[in-house]
C-alpha cells in the first residue's frame, strides 16, 4: 500500500474537483449494497456514482466527461484501465462500515482511491488498517486486497475517485 499526499498539483485537483462537485456534474443513483440486511436503513444504502471509463469483456464505456481526469491519468500512467469511477456518499450520523470487497479480479490490478474532499470517513481494509479521506491524497493498493469504504458525518458528502488498472 502507498498513501501520496498532495498527489496533483493544486490547479489541476481544484479544477478536478471543482467540476465533480459543480451542481451540473451527472450523478446516478446506486444501492451500495446489492442485498442490504432486513435491518439496514434504506437510506444508509445510497450512493450517487458516476462512471467515467469501463473496459471488460462485454462492453467500452466511456464517459463523455472522461477529459476532466486527464491530468490524473498522465500522472498514474496507467497501462491499461479497466474502470474508474466517482462515488458520493451523503453525511450519517454515524460511520457505517459496508461489507468487504475487491473491485475486480483482473491479475496483477492496482487500485487507487483519490479523495477529493476532506472528511472523518475513510477506507478501512479488512486488515484493519484505515486511510482517511484527505482531499488529493491518493492511496494505490494491490486490487485484490479487501476494502471498504467508510461513510462521514463531519461533512455533506465524502466524494472520492476508484480507479482499476494495471500499472
Amino acid at each position: 500500500m502507498r498513501i501520496i499526499d498532495n498527489y496533483l498539483t493544486p490547479d489541476a485537483f481544484r479544477a478536478l474537483s471543482t467540476a465533480i462537485t459543480s451542481p451540473l456534474f451527472p450523478w446516478e443513483k446506486s444501492q451500495i449494497l446489492k442485498d442490504p440486511p432486513a435491518h439496514f436503513p434504506p437510506e444508509c444504502n445510497l450512493q450517487y456514482v458516476h462512471g467515467f471509463y469501463l473496459q471488460n469483456s462485454k462492453r467500452l464505456y466511456r464517459s463523455r466527461h472522461l477529459s476532466l481526469i486527464q491530468a490524473l491519468l498522465a500522472q498514474i500512467q496507467p497501462q491499461r484501465l479497466i474502470k474508474v469511477k466517482a462515488n458520493l456518499t451523503q453525511r450519517q450520523t454515524t460511520q457505517i462500515a459496508y461489507a468487504f470487497h475487491t473491485d475486480t479480479r483482473q491479475p496483477g490490478a492496482t487500485t487507487a482511491v483519490l479523495y477529493l474532499n476532506t472528511n472523518n470517513g475513510y477506507t478501512l481494509f479488512e486488515d484493519g488498517r484505515q486511510v482517511d479521506s484527505v482531499a488529493n491524497r491518493i492511496v494505490f493498493f494491490d486490487a485484490t486486497l479487501p476494502h471498504s469504504g467508510v461513510h462521514c458525518t463531519d461533512t455533506e458528502q465524502r466524494i472520492v475517485l476508484n480507479l482499476n488498472m494495471i500499472l
